[in-house]
């Protein structure tokens, strides 16, 4: 009877990668869980699953793994967002269901950890620092998706402007989740701004 075919070791980079990819998903999940402050090296790296010395290995500060984890959030609601868009419907309702696709990246427990980490970072100058080019990528994204979305509009002087418009706005809609977590107060509040939104939109396309 012969043996069963032995799994091919992995590499080194293999090892390696692995190791990074699970300490980046722990420290997403111990920011949306714990928050910044409660976000030591030494929990995410028990989360991971590894040593601390393999944490220190990939990342030296708690600040570089922080803002690495954000900017891989950031690619995969990237990725996420660009699926999504060409599932959007044809016509007039294209705009609503657009707009409710981007809100939905605000109206999430991930954003209520990137306002801790932006509160953080007031008085954080190293955490300051690296988030500045996370969120210079994360805007470049996001008008990306929002091309993708909005193809009438996206070729007008003022979609730019519109678009930071309407993510001003649901910036500050999400604060109200920081305030009263698990309530509906968002959601509710919503509703009339997506109109005044799609009304907006629909002038300009």
């Amino acid at each position: 009877m012969s043996s069963p075919p032995s799994t091919p070791r992995r590499t080194q980079a293999e090892r390696s990668a692995a190791t990074v990819d699970a300490l980046l998903d722990a420290t997403i999940d111990c920011l949306v869980e714990v928050g910044y402050a409660n976000t030591t090296t030494s929990r995410v790296a028990e989360r991971a699953g590894v040593s601390r010395g393999a944490h220190l290995h990939h990342f030296q500060t708690r600040s570089a793994l922080v803002a690495a984890a954000i900017e891989r959030l950031s690619a995969l609601r990237a990725e996420q967002g660009l699926a999504l868009a060409r599932e959007l419907p044809e016509g007039r309702e294209r705009i609503g269901a657009g707009l409710d696709l981007i809100w939905s990246g605000y109206d999430h427990p991930f954003f209520q950890a990137a306002i801790d980490l932006w509160s953080q970072a007031r008085t954080d100058p190293e955490l300051r620092s690296h988030l500045i080019e996370v969120e210079r990528t994360f805007d470049r994204q996001t008008l990306e998706i929002a091309a993708r979305v909005f193809p009438e509009q996206a070729g007008k002087p003022d979609f730019e402007r519109l678009i930071e418009m309407a993510l001003a706005a649901m910036r500050g809609l999400a604060l109200l989740n920081t305030l009263s977590p698990g309530s509906d107060r968002a959601a509710k509040q919503w509703q009339p701004i997506r109109a005044e939104l799609v009304e907006l939109f629909e002038r300009s396309g």
